[in-house]
């Protein structure tokens, strides 16, 4: 059986059907805040933040073992892992910010004016609650979301 080479036609509306799949907007409850609107950033934002997440947790595995060298096997496993929560907040903080137009607003730089823009999350919501919104919010657009309510419908 012979398959068709997609033309250049066919590849600019399955490109465009895939674009308009994805979600651009949404909304989500913050604790103290109520529910505020979030923008789907430029996949460049999306890969930066999980980059910077990534490199501000590091997770080692120490394996432990027992018997000699012919019969040595795995008595036990150990996961360490070591966070620098500056690099995680700031990552947080860059990305809840550039999601989120209500930060970026005139009149809340003005308010925050003593501090950079990428601070403002910080400000406003906390430490805890940045990391969590940030959270929430790349799961909502890289899919994660929709995939956990798949799976859940299907299990019902």
């Amino acid at each position: 059986m012979k398959k068709n080479v997609l033309g250049l036609k066919d590849f600019l509306k399955k490109a465009a059907e895939n674009e308009e799949k994805k979600i651009k907007v949404t909304h989500i409850e913050v604790e103290g805040f109520g529910l505020m609107e979030f923008v789907r950033p430029r996949e460049g934002v999306m890969l930066d933040y999980l980059e910077e997440v990534t490199d501000a947790v590091d997770i080692k595995k120490e394996k432990f073992y027992e018997g000699d060298e012919e019969n040595r096997k795995v008595a036990s496993e150990i996961e360490n892992s070591k966070v620098k929560m500056r690099s995680l907040i700031e990552a947080a903080e860059k990305f809840v910010y550039l999601c989120c137009p209500t930060l970026q607003a005139s009149e809340v730089r003005e308010q925050y004016k003593d501090m950079t823009p990428y601070e403002i999350p910080t400000a406003v919501f906390g430490h805890k609650l940045t990391i969590e919104l940030a959270d929430k919010i790349n799961n909502v657009f890289d899919g994660t979301e929709a995939r956990e309510k798949i799976k859940e419908a299907i299990k019902n």
